[in-house]
């Protein structure tokens, strides 16, 4: 599959200062449900050069062993975790408005619903009600998230997400 060599950031956002971390992204005005606010680009890389990136780097689970290293120079970087994101993806590289988001508000996607790779791990300050702690790249196999954000994955994880469905019970690790 061929992605966006580019990201794209709707004139309805731009990047502030964060009281999740660093610099976010922040609607300048009233985003509608639905609406898209990005679509992100970059080059696809495979699994062994993704573990040789030098941290900070933003990347998303495009295929199984392929994942989308966002340009670095670009302000869809600035997109922070939230545990209750206001953003949700529609297919793999576009995030649109998961409810109406007034202007002023940081916009924000849960970070495990593109990240593929179950060894990374973040600690989470989002300070939402419903805060992990932390996020994982398996937290894909949580129950509560799995009803929340519905069919709003990453293809590879949704493509997870309905195999384990069809081979049976969960897991221990799936509490």
């Amino acid at each position: 599959m061929t992605y966006p060599t580019r990201s794209h950031l709707s004139p309805s956002a731009e990047p502030r200062p964060s009281p999740i971390e660093g610099t976010g992204l922040f609607a300048v005005e009233p985003i509608r449900a639905g609406e898209v606010v990005l679509r992100l680009g970059g080059r696809v890389i495979g699994d062994a050069e993704l573990a040789a990136q030098t941290p900070p780097y933003s990347s998303l689970t495009v295929a199984e062993g392929e994942h989308l290293l966002l340009d670095p120079a670009h302000p869809a970087r600035y997109g922070n975790h939230s545990c209750e994101p206001n953003l949700w993806h529609e297919d793999a590289v576009t995030l649109v408005a998961r409810r109406d988001i007034p202007a002023g508000e940081e916009l924000t996607i849960d970070y495990a619903t593109h990240t593929g790779v179950e060894t990374w791990s973040m600690p989470c300050a989002c300070g939402a009600r419903a805060c992990r702690g932390s996020v994982t790249g398996a937290d894909w196999r949580l129950p509560g998230l799995q009803q929340a954000y519905g069919e709003h994955w990453t293809p590879p994880l949704l493509d997870r997400i309905r195999a384990r469905r069809r081979s049976g019970p969960a897991g221990p690790t799936d509490a």
